[in-house]
Formats: C-alpha cells, structure tokens, sequence
C-alpha cells in the first residue's frame, strides 16, 4: 500500500523533472526537440522517432532525419513548434541555433517553472487525499490498526516531504541553468 504510494508520488516527481527539461534555455539540449509532432506516413510521430538529433556546441541542435523525404516536414513542424525557433535546412540535416535569453524571457521561464511546480504539487496533495481517505476506509472496517494507520500517515508525510524537496532541486538547477545561459 505504501510501496504504491510511494511508486506514484516519485512518478510525479519524474514527470515534474521531464516537464521543466523541455524549457528551451540557451544550452542545447535534444529534449528540446525530441518530443515535436512531424507529420508523416500519415501520421504524427514524434522527432525522436523519425531523426537522430545530436549537439553542435555551443548552441546548435542537428537533426538528420532517417528518410531524406522527411526533411521540409521536419522543419515545418519545427517552424510551428512554441519553441520560437528558426529551422534551417542544410544540404541532408536540419540545423537549429538557439539564441541567448534576454533578462524579460529568463524571468519568464522563471516564473513558468515556479507556476509548473505549483502544478505537479497540486497532484502529489491530490494523491495524498485519496491515499488518506482510502487509510481511512481500512481502519473502519477494522483492516488495519490505529497505531498502523498512524504509522502509515507519517510515512506518507515523510515521503511527500522527500518529493517536494526534489520538485525544489529540480527547481534550482533549472533556474540556475537559465541564469546562466
């Protein structure tokens, strides 16, 4: 029961951490990318799926798809992306260049990841609630003991503690990323 918790609270934490990967900072970085929607074979697969995308330092992305033909919907769905990016295509690849953050944009991501990680703390409160209820519903009809329910609510609380330190880890290092770049 605790184990459950515990699996699905650290899952929140990992898709808070996924989540603020993708804020495009002036670092390279191929999550950046990896997850835009291309329109191909009649479908949308993301970029990941398509191309291989590698790192040009200090601030250029490649992505050389694995079909030629793919190359102007990459770069379209680039264009169309709310990364802000320009694609430029190069002889078999697709070159991306990101610019340097003004003070106005870094705040703004700034203030995005605090409002991002208000989110994902929202849903780990929500889970609490339904674990503490479902806590609540054993220990009256006498499945497990007071001194076990009290038991598992401190570790619950414990565990909730460790989640939002690591929703302020990820925090930081994101926030110092961009100060940085």
């Amino acid at each position: 029961m605790i184990n459950q918790f515990k699996e699905q609270a650290q899952k929140i934490a990992e898709d808070f951490y996924n989540e603020i990967l993708s804020y495009r900072t002036s670092r390279p970085n191929p999550v950046l990318v990896e997850n835009i929607k291309v329109d191909c074979y009649g479908a949308q697969s993301p970029l990941k799926n398509i191309a291989s995308i590698s790192i040009i330092p200090p601030n250029g992305i490649v992505i050389e798809p694995w079909d030629q033909n793919l190359i102007s919907f990459i770069k379209k769905a680039i264009d169309a992306s709310p990364l802000g990016l320009n694609a430029v295509v190069d002889a078999k690849q697709v070159k991306l260049f990101l610019p340097t953050l003004d003070k106005e944009k870094k705040e703004e991501l700034k203030k995005a990841i605090g409002i991002k990680k208000e989110e994902f703390r929202i849903k780990l409160r929500k889970l609490r609630e339904l674990f503490l209820e479902d806590l609540k519903d054993k220990f009256d009809k006498k499945e497990i003991s007071e001194d076990e329910k009290f038991r598992l609510k401190e570790e619950v609380q414990r565990i909730i503690e460790e989640i939002n330190e690591t929703f302020d880890k990820h925090e930081e290092k994101k926030i110092k990323e961009i100060e940085e770049s």
